[in-house]
């Protein structure tokens, strides 16, 4: 019996240190997490914050996070993605706010047109930490957080035919997304908005369904547009927040160390491509000119009637909603702070 007892013991003995360096490996590999974050577009602002996110967080993890970039909707298109996200199959995505809409009503308020003054108004403002406590976590009860914030372009208007001015617009049909803050702020201006889904534009522009477009230039450039309609007028009416969100399933596997770390270093990438954006955008119109197409900006005195005409309209849409008043009014006090 004791010779057996023995022989148990040394048998323990031998194989306790096997069994547990199979654990270290085991937790160490653990630790190891792979991060998908798929956006919509690709070699834009959406796709650059990304690029230069993917490079921090994997040197400042030491490899333990990794990153893995798919632009182009290479994981789907963006309700497939939202979907991903809240399943936790994605473990993150860019794209505008304004696609969350349905999910969470008070991402509206940044489409609230005349919101901002203009693009450097726009950074200001997603900068500042009270801000940022709001709109980052804002989705956390439907399974989504938010680690960074761009704000990517101005809106403007993509026309068949030239207009240099607010009365040219007049009895145009435009392609919107089918929001009320896109439809109802433009019909107050004489437009006609027609909500079609992006994949629809260039027939539609192409079998004269449309007259024309509202998003941002770069939008234009990258699904080439100048073959079927050459003429944009910049307006600013919004300017597009595109969040970075995150899946609560894989944001909760990280450490508090972790989760510091990726808000940190989004917010330092936001920095960064401030600079990059405004080159970019820069770039997209001169390009489309030299490709024959013009660009106008509407004079200072009907961009003033403008955003005054659709911020009326916008900011009556949000009070006839009770649940979107209260955080319109948070919103909007940081909003002019930093005007």
């Amino acid at each position: 019996m004791k010779k057996t007892l023995t022989l148990t013991a040394s048998a323990i003995a031998i194989s306790l240190p096997l069994a547990l360096a199979g654990v270290v490996n085991n937790l160490a590999s653990a630790a190891k997490l792979t991060m998908k974050i798929g956006t919509p577009t690709i070699n834009d602002t959406q796709h650059e914050w990304m690029k230069r996110f993917k490079k921090r967080i994997e040197a400042k993890t030491n490899g333990d996070i990794d990153v893995k970039l798919f632009p182009a909707s290479q994981l789907g298109k963006i309700p497939r993605m939202i979907e991903g996200v809240q399943l936790g199959t994605i473990e993150g995505v860019v794209a505008p706010a304004a696609f969350f809409i349905g999910l969470e009503r008070r991402n509206s308020v940044l489409s609230v047109p005349g919101l901002f003054k203009d693009v450097s108004h726009c950074w200001r403002v997603f900068g500042d930490n009270e801000f940022r406590k709001l709109m980052l976590p804002l989705m956390e009860p439907k399974g989504i957080t938010a680690v960074g914030l761009t704000c990517t372009a101005s809106q403007a208007f993509l026309t068949k035919k030239r207009v240099t001015k607010l009365a040219d617009l007049k009895g145009l049909r435009m392609r919107v997304l089918a929001s009320p803050l896109e439809i109802e702020p433009l019909k107050a201006l004489g437009i006609k908005p027609v909500p079609m889904p992006l994949g629809e534009v260039v027939p539609g522009l192409k079998q004269n369904l449309i007259d024309g477009v509202s998003s941002i230039p770069v939008l234009f450039g990258k699904l080439k547009m100048d073959t079927v309609a050459k003429h944009i007028l910049t307006s600013s009416l919004n300017f597009f927040a595109v969040p970075t969100y995150v899946s609560m399933k894989f944001w909760n596997k990280l450490s508090p160390t972790q989760k510091k770390l990726m808000r940190a270093e989004g917010r330092e990438v936001e920095k960064e491509v401030v600079e990059w954006n405004n080159k970019a955008n820069a770039g997209v119109l001169a390009g489309w000119k030299k490709r024959g197409g013009t660009v106008n900006a509407l004079s200072a005195a009907e961009q003033a009637k403008i955003s005054s005409v659709t911020n009326a309209v916008g900011v009556k849409f949000i009070n006839s909603k009770p649940p979107l008043t209260a955080f319109f009014k948070q919103v909007n006090a940081i909003v002019q702070k930093h005007k």
